[in-house]
């Protein structure tokens, strides 16, 4: 698949993430914890819990892409409870990630930076709407940055 390639700065992904939070704190999400997605979701999470003044924050380990094509998730880590809990990623792609941490976390509210049209139903909060073929380069993703 070709994809439209786009390169968000830290300070991009920052602001977002105060957005991200402010939209929570918005809706007035009644949650008892954060999950956060490794790796993607660590640094926008990181600026919800500081905005928010969230201490209890959990890690989830989930396996989903393979240079850049959403494959079949795979859950290595993640806690299980019938909580309403936020869970922070950078991005909802097909909504792999998101269906398959539902069964661990029914009740989870899903917010993201980015969301795709197909995983667009997914996402409880977000913060800007992209194309199935864009996909945004982050600045901590060294790998990625070598492989274009």
């Amino acid at each position: 698949m070709d994809h439209n390639l786009v390169f968000p700065t830290y300070d991009e992904i920052h602001e977002m993430a105060i957005k991200l939070a402010k939209l929570i704190k918005e809706k007035n999400v009644p949650f008892t914890k954060m999950v956060v997605v490794s790796r993607g979701g660590f640094v926008p999470a990181s600026v919800v819990a500081y905005v928010l003044g969230i201490q209890d924050v959990d890690i989830v380990s989930i396996q989903s892409y393979i240079h850049r094509e959403a494959g079949k998730a795979i859950v290595h880590r993640a806690p299980r409870t019938e909580e309403v809990v936020l869970v922070i990623d950078d991005i909802v792609d097909n909504g792999g990630t998101a269906i398959a941490l539902k069964t661990y976390m029914p009740n989870m509210h899903l917010g993201v930076l980015y969301a795709k049209p197909r995983g667009l139903p997914l996402a409880d909060t977000y913060v800007e709407e992209i194309t199935q073929e864009t996909w945004p380069v982050f600045p901590w993703d060294e790998e990625d940055k070598a492989n274009h």
